[in-house]
């Protein structure tokens, strides 16, 4: 910078972007764009200072920057995957980045990671190819290239991926392994070919490996939860009991992993040949196939359609395993006392990263368990997860064979329910709308916020948007991490405000953002409580507001259902959200009923689902106000009476009636008295097996 020194930091992120900030001001100062997936970075000295040959050099440049890509999935397999070199300049405080020269796929796998020897003035990067590439820093050509030894490769059919490398203060190369390994190269010269390579074995995937420039010591970060330094000084080595209890630890771990799956366990897998029928659920789902008699993993990907081979199984950690034909790093055992006295027995699947809150929830939801058991559930993951080994493909991403015989199971012991039991009825947990925290959608919404906000006189301030706005979105859209992240009330002030002061045109993004933050832990916590008392009153307000209007087209359709999501989505949040749809039941289910003829199938999808969360509300806690249960049969008996809905709709509010009835037999004697029984009937034998098995245990209940 001519006006001196400024202090960069790099990132690179998932998004397909590099950034760099401004590590005075916290800003981001420049993004570089247009990256396949997952970026490495590396910042590089100037080119004239490192070589003055270069035709394209600029002598007046402030840095240099590398960035590696890790491709994409174009039929069946990981391309494009790139190493492109940056010059970056800075004149009045703005920033340019010229890219200056791109390297295609001399690498066989997405590139993991990127380092700068300032000794050779070489930069490396290593792959899921099981290499690191010298190359070039100007140019950025491989000058050599570095294998992982075959000796190491514990009787692996592909070199494992390498994670991490960099470089030594005396110039040694190194780099980690996703199969325990930390390897050494040492290509200066005399050393002798057999100290060419050394390999420190670890007892589990070591994701980082960093080399101390001030005395050469390398730390390294392994999946077992520890840092490790290991040095060439006799003085800082660690006491022998120490050392030895290492080599133990690394001993136990192989011998765990030296055996694969049983002939048994493969002959249970889907055949490879049929995944053409068989289509993942999510982007990078792992599955594992029974290919010619071996166990084969494999990822979804999404963009191109097809099972993307990652590797063969070859071993297994002991928790590892397979539900439904799903592989997950971890399955454990969950044990349920069911009403009619036995046990029911289920298993729960766990990858690494995820959040133990959000997995927990899913198996309340899919098993339909009580919502009081999501934190007992969660603990019992943390805890089992906390002993459990890491990823174990052979050039693949990481995941085991089989589930073993496991560790004890957890025992869930439900409240005795008196009466007989039900297959469907009552409703366990809560349904929610959760799609829209990508980035990709949240950047619409932001988007959509400024084109507003520029428009509206009760606008936000620039940096309300352009920094607290910004945070918020990144927040809702790391779902992983929400049991670690916080939301400010600064943030959500701003959503209220726009909610309350925009106009009903202009209102619907902030009650969609609204529906997002309510699934965030932190911020539907009890002491909350007032926020989200406010949020509704002001929806319910906005929704009042639309039916007394003559708008039409998008706003007429946008605000009721994105109301509806939010208010069922409170059901599923915290005890602040929760309390606030409590305290405004009588006036959402009027809500309810006012919308009920809408002709918008996503509205009516909406409006079930709350009708669905609240029946499952009042039966958890068991209370309400004495007017609910008339005006509860009323707004069911309208929305099954009007033709409209469809056979989801209809099963989720003969649901909803049902988990009513179970509540107190004051909703009992209401709905005889409104004689609905026979009606439910009806409308049941138009929606399909579902809607009538649940109708056959409501009448059960009436009887």
């Amino acid at each position: 910078n001519g006006n001196g020194t400024q202090h960069v930091l790099v990132s690179g992120s998932w998004d397909g972007t590099a950034r760099l900030w401004d590590i005075a001001t916290h800003e981001c100062i420049a993004t570089l764009t247009g990256h396949e997936n997952t970026v490495s970075v590396q910042s590089l000295p100037p080119s004239n200072a490192s070589n003055g040959n270069d035709a394209n050099a600029n002598a007046n440049a402030n840095a240099r920057l590398a960035t590696g890509s890790a491709g994409i999935a174009q039929g069946g397999t990981i391309t494009q995957h790139k190493i492109r070199l940056w010059e970056i300049t800075m004149v009045d405080n703005i920033v340019k980045a010229d890219l200056k020269h791109t390297i295609v796929q001399d690498h066989n796998g997405p590139i993991r990671d990127l380092a700068y020897d300032s000794i050779s003035q070489m930069l490396l990067s290593c792959s899921n190819d099981g290499t690191v590439k010298v190359r070039d820093a100007i140019m950025g050509e491989t000058v050599t290239t570095l294998s992982f030894p075959i000796a190491e490769q514990q009787s692996q059919s592909q070199p494992p991926m390498l994670l991490s490398v960099d470089v030594t203060l005396d110039g040694k190369i190194v780099a980690s392994s996703e199969d325990g390994n930390l390897i050494i190269w040492d290509m200066a010269p005399g050393v002798p070919s057999e100290d060419v390579i050394q390999v420190i074995p670890h007892p589990n995937c070591v994701w980082k490996v960093l080399a101390y420039k001030e005395n050469g010591d390398l730390i390294t970060a392994c999946h077992d939860g520890f840092i490790r330094v290991f040095t060439l000084d006799e003085k800082k080595m660690a006491c022998e009991e120490e050392r030895v209890a290492f080599q133990d630890a690394v001993m136990e771990a192989r011998s765990k992993n030296s055996s694969g799956p049983s002939k048994e366990e493969i002959d249970a897998l889907p055949k490879w040949e049929m995944n053409v029928g068989h289509h993942g659920s999510s982007e990078g789902q792992v599955q594992v196939f029974n290919k010619n008699g071996k166990a084969i993993a494999a990822q979804w990907s999404a963009v191109s359609g097809t099972w993307i081979e990652v590797g063969e199984v070859t071993g297994s950690n002991e928790h590892a395993g397979a539900i439904d034909g799903v592989q997950y790093d971890h399955v454990f055992p969950i044990e349920i006392d069911v009403a009619a006295g036995g046990i029911q027995r289920l298993q729960i699947g766990y990858n690494n990263g995820e959040n133990p809150f959000a997995v927990a929830q899913k198996f309340i939801d899919d098993y339909m368990l009580d919502q009081g058991y999501l934190a007992q559930i969660a603990d019992y993951i943390r805890n089992r997860v906390g002993e459990a080994a890491g990823p174990m493909f052979t050039g693949g991403a990481g995941d085991g064979a089989a589930v073993s015989s496991g560790p004890t199971p957890m025992d869930i012991t439900p409240s005795p329910t008196p009466g007989p039991s039900y297959t469907h009825l009552p409703m366990r947990g809560y349904k929610a709308f959760e799609t829209g925290t990508d980035v990709k959608v949240l950047s619409k919404v932001s988007h959509k916020i400024r084109e507003f906000n520029s428009s509206m006189e009760s606008n936000l301030a620039p940096e309300e948007v352009n920094s607290v706005l910004d945070g918020l979105c990144q927040t809702i859209a790391a779902t992983n991490r929400y049991h670690a992240t916080v939301i400010s009330d600064q943030e959500l002030s701003i959503v209220y405000k726009m909610m309350k002061d925009w106009s009903l045109e202009h209102v619907f993004p902030s009650i969609d953002l609204a529906r997002l933050i309510a699934l965030h832990p932190d911020a539907s916590k009890s002491s909350r409580s007032v926020f989200w008392n406010n949020v509704v009153i002001c929806v319910l307000d906005r929704c009042d507001a639309l039916l007394s209007s003559d708008l039409e087209g998008m706003t007429k359709t946008a605000i009721p259902m994105l109301s509806f999501r939010l208010f069922a989505n409170c059901f599923r949040g915290g005890a602040g959200s929760q309390s606030a749809v409590e305290l405004n039941l009588v006036r959402i289910l009027k809500c309810v009923d006012s919308f009920a003829t809408s002709t918008n199938k996503n509205v009516r999808l909406a409006l079930c689902t709350v009708v669905l969360n609240a029946s499952s509300y009042m039966k958890t806690v068991g209370r309400y106000d004495d007017s609910i249960p008339e005006l509860f049969l009323i707004t069911v008996g309208n929305i099954c009476g009007s033709a409209l809905y469809e056979t989801e709709a209809i099963v989720r509010v003969l649901t909803a009636f049902g988990t009513a009835l179970l509540t107190n037999d004051a909703f009992v004697q209401k709905a005889k008295a409104l004689n609905m029984g026979s009606m439910l009937q009806h409308v049941a034998s138009q929606h399909g097996e579902k809607a009538a098995a649940v109708a056959s245990e409501i009448q059960s209940i009436l009887q």
